[in-house]
């Protein structure tokens, strides 16, 4: 807390004084002074009152931070047999305390840490996209996807398909002729995932602008990329990053035009509805941008259409490259497994037979009713999920004004970040209803098990557990699995190099080329 005020203060002297500073030395002026705060509060900011184990390390800033992000797994393992469930280590320039095993319950089960307060101190979206504080609240955002994404997905699916098979011709170019060689899966599927949920989220009209579509696409990962620090060194003051994500708030020119695409995009289309729904005759649109219209007021001094651009913006950060990211993780799977394709097919034949259609249908039969019973699939992309490269994960902050003790007596003081051990609880093999190995790929481990990819738990922490559990993670499972079940039925798919799967914490997709062919 004492690091953050600092930080507002040293800002609010950047903003009083921004006229007499180039953006560059405004940089320059907060990161040097962020840097002296930082470590002059380093021992006040955290201090310890347990027992707690700490990783040793040597120099105070930097901490375990390099040993860490050089093999990150290696260190999770060699620390977690060494100090037990629960520790501290000192990474990115403060104290973390890590939990692992059945403790992580006690953090999400636990409406005093917070995780949307913790990620803000990385990712700040609201500062970065120039969005107010005010709206598009955690709350919010959640009722939201609740009320309108989640019950809706049975009527969404048909558009979801058809804009799906959309977005993969425009990668492809149209219909194949030939086997053709892509540089990789991710591309593709991002294409593919940006149409299905421009679909959802503005609009079957909407979708087809093709200019709209490219930010759906593109806004996460290519304002993301202005974040990567320049400086080595910045990997060590991570907090830094909030005060970097507020000064591009203000001054990229990336930012400010995203903005005014998507407005430009989407403001004809909302000024269209508000002026129809005076008429006693008019057509409800049914997605979520009517949904924000109609139930989200705009704050004080934003427009109509400025807080629906929020929204978007919002929605594509939360869902297009995660979802993306997801789908390619289990297709390049699925290619390291070809024999699964065959199985996963003969799947899909005998469900379309239980409703009723010829096993020679494409894939513009799928339906939310058929899609939901692919449980091998299902199965599939929760363990390929499960194993992926997810280490010290969904970090959660006190946000209380007391400290928080865990049952083991460990301390968790105000403003203090607690780090959950994914890497651990998804590959521990000590948990009653673990099925064998899981270091191993397993591809049908959960089929008939009662346990759906949907479904959170200790050992599943992909979309965190507890009531502030992700609530899109039926959409991004329905679009994952939509996405591979029409790429296996219309398509033949294989590796043409080998498959890298990521081992660090730089990124979380997997790599290589493939060949793909239409089938006839």
């Amino acid at each position: 807390m004492l690091l953050s005020s600092a930080s507002d203060q040293v800002l609010e002297f950047v903003n009083k004084f921004s006229t007499r500073f180039s953006q560059r030395e405004q940089t320059g002026i907060i990161t040097a002074a962020a840097v002296l705060t930082s470590y002059a509060l380093y021992k006040t900011f955290f201090e310890a009152k347990d027992t707690c184990p700490v990783v040793p390390y040597k120099y105070p800033i930097f901490g375990s931070t390099k040993e860490y992000t050089e093999d990150p797994q290696a260190f999770i393992e060699k620390w977690t047999a060494k100090l037990g469930p629960v520790y501290r280590v000192h990474l990115f320039g403060t104290m973390n305390t890590v939990v692992s095993g059945r403790y992580v319950r006690e953090v999400f089960l636990n409406n005093q840490f917070d995780f949307i307060t913790s990620i803000t101190k990385r990712f700040d979206m609201h500062s970065l996209a120039g969005i107010p504080s005010d709206s598009v609240t955690g709350d919010q955002s959640r009722k939201v996807v609740v009320n309108n994404l989640t019950p809706n997905l049975k009527k969404f699916t048909k558009r979801a398909v058809q804009n799906l098979i959309v977005g993969l011709a425009d990668v492809l170019g149209g219909e194949l002729t030939k086997p053709t060689e892509l540089e990789g899966v991710y591309p593709l599927v991002q294409r593919m995932v940006a149409r299905a949920s421009a679909s959802v989220f503005v609009g079957e009209e909407l979708c087809k602008n093709s200019e709209l579509v490219d930010i759906f696409q593109h806004l996460t990962l290519d304002v993301g990329s202005m974040l990567r620090p320049k400086n080595p060194l910045m990997i060590f003051f991570p907090s830094l990053m909030s005060i970097q994500m507020k000064l591009l708030g203000m001054f990229s020119e990336k930012v400010k035009s995203y903005r005014r695409r998507m407005a430009a995009a989407i403001g004809p289309e909302i000024e269209k509805r508000l002026q129809g729904a005076k008429d006693p005759n008019w057509v409800r649109p049914e997605d979520i941008l009517q949904d924000i219209l109609e139930t989200v007021s705009p704050g004080k001094g934003v427009s109509v259409i400025d807080n629906c651009v929020n929204w978007m913006f919002a929605l594509i950060f939360a869902s297009i490259h995660t979802t993306a990211e997801n789908a390619t993780v289990v297709i390049y799977k699925i290619l390291q497994h070809p024999r699964l394709m065959e199985e996963l097919l003969e799947e899909q034949n005998e469900v379309l037979e239980r409703h009723g259609l010829q096993a020679t249908e494409g894939s513009d039969a799928f339906t939310f009713d058929i899609i939901k019973e692919f449980s091998k699939l299902d199965s599939v992309c929760r363990e390929a999920m499960r194993l992926k490269n997810q280490y010290y994960e969904l970090p959660h902050c006190n946000v209380g004004n007391n400290s928080i003790v865990l049952s083991n007596g460990t301390v968790i003081p105000p403003g203090h970040d607690v780090y959950i051990n994914a890497w651990f609880n998804h590959h521990d093999s000590s948990y009653e209803d673990a099925t064998g190995d899981r270091n191993e790929f397993k591809p049908f481990r959960f089929v008939n098990a009662g346990r759906p990819s949907t479904k959170v738990g200790d050992d599943f922490l992909l979309f965190g557990e507890g009531k502030h559990a992700c609530p899109g993670r039926w959409f991004a499972i329905q679009e994952i699995k939509t996405i591979i079940s029409l790429l296996l039925r219309d398509y033949t798919v294989r590796a043409s190099e080998p498959i890298v799967f990521p081992t660090t914490m730089m990124t979380g997709t997997p790599s290589g080329k493939i060949i793909i062919d239409k089938k006839h």
